[in-house]
Formats: C-alpha cells, structure tokens, sequence
C-alpha cells in the first residue's frame, strides 16, 4: 500500500490505493431512477479513459494530457443533475506532473464511450476544474490546491509583520469577503431569492458569529494593533454604511453582533454566562396534553 503521505505515481499504485477504501455509497431514493450505476473500469477501459484523454488533449495548466492517472470507480452522474445527459459519468483523475501530484480533476464520458463503442454518444468536454475550486475559502488560500500553512502553523507567524494576535489578517479578509458578497446580491436586484442568496447571507452569518466577536474581543482588550485596529474600524464603517442593504436582505448588523459577542464574553469572564439549554427528544404538543 502507498505511504499515507506519498502520492501514488503509477496506476498500480493508485488501484491499490484506492482498493484499500471503501466504495464510496450512492444513495437512491423513491421517485429516483437512474439508467446506469457507478462502474469499477477494467484495465481495457482505463486505456479508454487515458486514449480519450490525449484525444481531446484534456489537460491541467502546465501538465500535459498523458498525465493523469484513473481512478477506476466511475461515478454515474447522469441523475444527479438537471441538465446532466442520462449517459453521463464522471470519471476521476490524479495528475502525476511533478509539483502537481495534489491536483485532482475529472472528465466527463458517456456509457457508451466506456463500453468501447465507437459511435457512443460524446459528451461536451469540461473544464479541468479541482475540487478545491469549488471550496468556499478558495479564493482566499495562496495556493490553489489550499493554505500553505495549515494547522497549528497556519497562525503562528502572521505574514503581514508582528501583531499579537495571529490571524487577524484572514478574519478580515473573510469578513470583507463576505460584505462584498452581501452588497452584490443586493445590488443585482434578486433579493432573498433562495439560488443566490443563500450562499452570501449563510457567509455572512458565519463570518459575522465568529470571526467578528473575535476582533472586538481583542480590541476590547487593547491586544490589536494599529494596522489591524484601522483595518476593523474600515471594515465597520463599511458595514454600517451597509445597513440599509443588510436591512432589505434580512441578514444582521454588524453592531449588534459585536454589542451581543462582548456582552457574552464579560459574562463568560465572570463566570455568569451559561449556554442556553435545548431540550432533547421533544414530544408533539398533543403527546404532552394527554400526558397531563
């Protein structure tokens, strides 16, 4: 079996790899009626596989199309979603280029193409998109395939000059980030229309809850320093001026977030601050009545 750190760099390597785990679960429910299921390829159509690849001369940037290795579980996507053909599958791809053996990609192929047929249906070719695109924080990492810090090392020297907390410089970024977001929903005019709202309000909220209380915390403790300091108060003067916006989205200031984070904190402090209690296993209203 491959070293958990080493990537595999043949495709024996890669099979044993990826035999050593369970397959992934595919989960069907009623209504749900796919054509095809996810198939296990075998060696004739992992060459398939890699001759389409060279074929269509599908490629990250600064690799070339040779190489890649295949993941042999080929993953029935034609159910998945709305605009996907029937015959789709999603087929997985480990790039060996040397520096570039993080980066993981796919490519689309019809049943038919795996069967070996040769006037199968040929699907669109897709972009050589990494999953790690597709993370939220990606645009924030320096790398494309994440932080190149990560862990315990991801705080400990700050990049932007000695500041005694660490960190401050991405909960900043975040929470930038995230007005931007907020303030272009409102300005396409869509509003609280569930496709593209969720995402800005859900990280809003979520940089708001935790990042946010953070700095003022540190703030109310004098531990901040002056860039961080005037990098805070920029961030909320472009908050309140964002009220209104924020108002209109049903999403929360962030004065009042920062009134309620302290105000926990000093009790937290003292001791006086307790989570509040949820009650576990409630019964239906009607159960309660009759019980009484």
């Amino acid at each position: 079996m491959t070293p958990k750190k080493t990537p595999p760099r043949t495709q024996a390597e890669l099979d044993a790899y990826i035999a050593a785990r369970p397959r992934p679960a595919r989960n069907t429910f009623e209504g749900m009626y796919p054509l095809h299921e996810d198939l296990e390829l075998s060696d004739e159509q992992v060459q398939i596989v890699l001759d389409y690849l060279q074929e269509v001369n599908f490629h990250l940037p600064g690799a070339a199309a040779h190489e890649f290795l295949v993941v042999r579980w080929a993953r029935y996507t034609g159910f998945q979603f709305m605009q996907e053909p029937l015959e789709a599958y999603a087929i997985g791809l480990r790039c060996t280029h040397p520096g570039m053996e993080d980066q993981h990609t796919f490519i689309r192929m019809s049943w038919g193409q795996l069967m070996g047929d040769p006037e199968a249906i040929r699907l669109p070719v897709n972009e050589p998109v990494l999953a790690s695109d597709m993370m939220t924080l990606a645009r924030y990492r320096d790398t494309r395939t994440g932080p190149s810090r990560t862990g315990v090392n991801a705080y400990a020297s700050p990049p932007d000059g000695p500041n005694p907390v660490p960190g401050t410089d991405f909960d900043l970024k975040l929470l930038n980030g995230a007005l931007n977001d907020v303030l272009e929903q409102h300005s396409s005019g869509q509003g609280r229309d569930i496709n593209s709202w969720w995402d800005p309000a859900l990280n809003w909220g979520v940089a708001l809850a935790g990042r946010y209380p953070r700095l003022k915390y540190f703030e109310s403790k004098g531990r901040l320093n002056e860039q961080t300091l005037a990098a805070l108060h920029s961030f909320e003067a472009r908050a309140a001026q964002a009220e209104p916006a924020l108002q209109e989205l049903g999403l929360a200031s962030a004065a009042s977030m920062a009134e309620s984070a302290l105000r926990q904190a000093e009790q937290a402090e003292n001791g006086k601050f307790s989570p509040r209690h949820r009650i576990r296993n409630p019964k239906p209203l009607t159960e309660q009545e009759s019980g009484t």
